[in-house]
């Protein structure tokens, strides 16, 4: 009984590690939200993870690993896959959400920071001392 448990058990290994290579996985499709719209996060990885083959093929080259043809080939390759991603980024670029737009609103000082005056809406300068309202906010 001990000897089909075990048999068993490791036929159930054995598919389990053959599966992705039985499996035959084509080229991934981009990942949808579920708006429709391409998924940023994945994108993003998918970008920087091009531009990270194309820096360790360059490096490869130039400790002699790969020569001049293989270095291009991986090269237009990468750059390819990063030109894609790149170009479905900017077609799903979303607006900006209510908070950034919130978020990158100028802030308004109601009082000078110096001299503790009250600021009139708009000022850039204070109008009892003089000073820069800009400078205060940065």
């Amino acid at each position: 009984m001990s000897i089909v448990i075990s048999v068993f058990i490791i036929i159930a290994a054995a598919a389990y590690v053959a599966a992705p290579f039985v499996r035959g996985d084509a080229a991934p499709e981009p990942a949808r939200s579920s708006a429709g719209k391409p998924d940023r996060q994945r994108l993003e990885r998918q970008k920087s993870d091009a531009y990270a083959a194309i820096k360790e093929a360059e490096f490869d080259y130039r400790m002699g690993k790969l020569s001049d043809s293989g270095f291009d080939a991986m090269r237009e390759k990468y750059a390819a896959q990063a030109l894609d991603v790149i170009a479905t980024l900017e077609s799903a670029s979303v607006p900006p959400s209510r908070a950034l737009a919130e978020a990158r609103r100028t802030v308004r000082i109601k009082y000078c920071p110096m001299c503790g005056h009250t600021v009139p809406p708009r000022a850039n300068f204070c109008p009892a001392c003089g000073r820069s309202l800009n400078e205060a906010v940065a």
